[in-house]
């Protein structure tokens, strides 16, 4: 018998992690989750998928309507050997726990000038990509998401950062505040979950 699982109105990452007590709960079994923003939507279906379970979405009226598919009892334990790529197992690979992750609140450097600070930020990130000690991660937060844009200084960098295997995870939440969702052209939107998981999973984490 299906479950509904009702995520409506719920801020992140509580669509996540309820998700994640229905799969745990219920193991195998078909579920459905309801989420009313697109944000939750990615952040569910990235996750099931990330579980080594099927999923599709529909919107109705407004809504997401997310359907987890039914297992067998076998593919339920090779799904948890992460046969679907995990974008997050990814992040948390040797490469993160070696190198330090770096968590970005704002797309300035520093206090006092904005305008010093934009420019501080860009050149702090172009460092980045001719230095030979790269992060495993970088968090975007708050308005460090506005680095991710189509309209950032550094968007160029930040895709050959990825490139080069750097991680970058952006806040959707965050996206969704700042209404740049559409704009974002570079990392992967992200969820307070992930994130939260990764900073915890690192050696170092450096607060720029």
């Amino acid at each position: 018998m299906e479950k509904e699982l009702d995520c409506r109105g719920l801020n992140c990452p509580e669509p996540v992690l309820n998700t994640k007590k229905a799969l745990s709960e219920s193991p195998g079994a078909e579920l459905q989750v309801i989420v009313d923003n697109q944000t939750a939507r990615e952040n569910v279906l990235r996750f099931v998928q990330s579980q080594g379970r099927q999923a599709d979405a529909i919107e109705k009226e407004g809504l997401y309507i997310i359907k987890v598919s039914a297992e067998d009892e076998d593919k339920s334990e090779v799904g948890k050997e992460g046969l679907v790529p995990d974008p997050l197992r990814s992040a948390k690979g040797a490469k993160t726990l070696d190198n330090p992750v770096l968590f970005i609140s704002t797309n300035e450097l520093g206090k006092g000038s904005s305008e010093l600070g934009y420019m501080l930020m860009r050149n702090f990130i172009y460092t980045l990509t001719q230095s030979d000690n790269l992060p495993g991660a970088i968090v975007l937060m708050n308005s460090g998401v506005k680095l991710s844009t189509a309209e950032s200084p550094v968007l160029e960098e930040l895709n050959l950062l990825e490139e080069s295997g750097v991680q970058v995870l952006v806040c959707g939440t965050c996206l969704d505040y700042f209404t740049l969702k559409e704009q974002q052209k570079a990392g992967q939107v992200s969820n307070m979950y992930d994130i939260t998981d990764l900073l915890l999973s690192a050696e170092r984490v450096i607060t720029v």
